[in-house]
């Protein structure tokens, strides 16, 4: 299909004024990021469905970019949606459960293992055969680190064209076994000495890869610049929010030291898996890479 001026405009200022009533960002930084969204779109086939993940570290951006993405979509007339690795985190009751039954570090939602996957296939499957509408995804809010009720979850009001699934280690196929306890053992992670822990988050990152392999059309990757600078971004995050759910810098810290061994997994072999890269610099703007 090609674009005429018109759809552009309309896809441009959908993003506008979603940056403007949705976000945060600067308004000096809008227009760099409407750029970035055009430039990523004209990677999607509007004539097919196809579902796109997009993956990145805590805090880099890509749920902005994505939900900026789906508006323009939208104001094209190519029917477009968001799905959120983070609403399908397990309840805070299975997960207590876990960590009774495995290792304490699996009470903290996070790393693969802790959300609720089969359901979460069950929805991309409908969403990429064009039979999502009037399906309820579940929300789960971060406040209260657990899930609303099923009552209030979000409903799908569309068939998409384009599904874009965002979330922090989508996408990634897991590291050999050598190479992830090195990268454990490299982290700030309390200990694990029965290997309990890394095992089953091994484990369950390679029934995530299998599991999406099949699912996802493209898959993209936004690097960071290291973690320090994922740390002082989910900290700004924290301070943004009407409510903070980390008390300082230093329970960001503890919080997201579960997710380290993974991203920094994900930042060295990024260029075998992703089909596209961005990059987010110390500033916070996001660059397309390739």
């Amino acid at each position: 299909m090609e674009h005429t001026n018109r759809q552009l405009d309309a896809f441009s200022d959908a993003i506008y004024r979603f940056l403007d009533a949705e976000t945060n960002l600067a308004a000096d930084r809008h227009p760099a990021l409407v750029k970035l969204a055009g430039d990523v779109r004209a990677r999607i086939d509007p004539d097919r469905r196809s579902c796109i993940g997009l993956a990145g570290a805590p805090g880099c951006g890509k749920s902005t970019l994505a939900q900026a993405l789906a508006c323009g979509l939208n104001a094209m007339a190519v029917p477009a949606v968001v799905l959120s690795l983070d609403d399908y985190y397990q309840p805070l009751e299975y997960r207590e459960q876990l960590a009774a039954t495995h290792h304490p570090l699996f009470r903290q939602r996070g790393v693969p293992g802790t959300h609720e996957l089969d359901r979460l296939m069950e929805d991309l499957d409908l969403l990429r055969e064009g039979r999502a509408r009037g399906r309820r995804v579940p929300v789960f809010d971060k406040s209260i680190d657990d899930r609303i009720p099923p009552e209030f979850w979000r409903e799908i009001d569309t068939d998409p064209l384009v599904t874009i699934f965002e979330g922090w280690c989508v996408g990634a196929p897991p590291p050999g076994e050598r190479e992830w306890t090195m990268a454990v053992g490299a982290s700030n992670l309390p200990a694990d000495d029965l290997g309990r822990w890394r095992g089953r988050v091994r484990y369950s990152w390679t029934d995530y890869h299998l599991a999406l392999d099949k699912r996802l059309d493209e898959l993209w990757y936004i690097r960071v610049p290291d973690w320090h600078s994922v740390i002082d971004w989910r900290w700004q995050q924290e301070r943004d929010r009407d409510r903070r759910h980390l008390a300082d810098r230093e329970a960001v810290r503890s919080f997201l030291a579960t997710y380290e061994p993974v991203v920094e997994i994900m930042q060295r072999t990024y260029p075998d898996w992703a089909g596209l890269s961005l990059y987010a610099d110390r500033a916070h703007r996001i660059h397309l890479a390739n």
